[in-house]
């Protein structure tokens, strides 16, 4: 997939699982550019939500746009607390 401008980037969703972007913040800009998503999903239309989780996606500039190159995305609630704890502890 490719994007023609990493400002106009929508988060790829089937309507029957369910994804709901809850924000985003642009990590790094440049030929390589990281992008991190706050979200949450559902197994189906009548499932519960489940998160927030944490999905950082990275893209490379190509001739047409942006590429999603790279993608990683926590699973459980607790890897974003375990995230923030190790930050603080090493007091970034």
């Amino acid at each position: 997939m490719i994007v023609p401008d990493i400002d106009d980037l929508i988060l790829e969703h089937d309507d029957e699982t369910g994804l709901e972007e809850l924000g985003r913040k642009v990590l790094s800009r440049g030929p390589w550019t990281s992008v991190a998503f706050l979200v949450k999903t559902r197994n189906g239309p009548e499932a519960d939500w489940e998160g927030p989780f944490l999905w950082l996606h990275r893209y490379q500039k190509v001739a047409q746009g942006w590429k999603l190159v790279s993608r990683f995305h926590t699973t459980e609630t607790e890897q974003l607390d375990r995230l923030l704890g190790a930050l603080k502890e090493w007091e970034l």
